[in-house]
């Protein structure tokens, strides 16, 4: 997200082009991450449902996300909404990551 940021900021298409990349490939591991958690902890019989539960789970969010990111960069300017993004999905990743860190402090202590 901070290369987003810095893309936008400075109308550099090499960092835009990078963040898409990191983007993409931070997508596919927590992608790969659902369905192996769902592999080992779901019934073999319950796997479809789990799978379509994930995706509307994840994808829905992502969509609504993108479309509030549309409108909020009509309302203040691609520069403001694409920075506005960016810092609220960053703050959301610290976020999440300090939750998991704080969950695994708890289950191995």
């Amino acid at each position: 997200m901070a290369l987003l940021i810095a893309a936008v900021h400075t109308s550099a298409l090499a960092l835009l082009v990078l963040a898409a990349l990191l983007a993409g490939a931070g997508q596919g591991m927590g992608q790969l991450g659902g369905l192996s958690l769902l592999n080992s902890g779901v019934p073999p019989h319950r796997l479809a449902e789990a799978n379509a539960a994930l995706n509307v789970g994840g994808y829905l969010p992502a969509g609504l996300l993108s479309v509030s990111a549309g409108y909020l960069s009509d309302a203040v300017g691609l520069t403001g909404g694409a920075t506005v993004f960016g810092a609220v999905l960053l703050a959301f990743a610290v976020l999440g990551g300090l939750l998991v860190l704080t969950g695994r402090r708890r289950t191995t202590s």
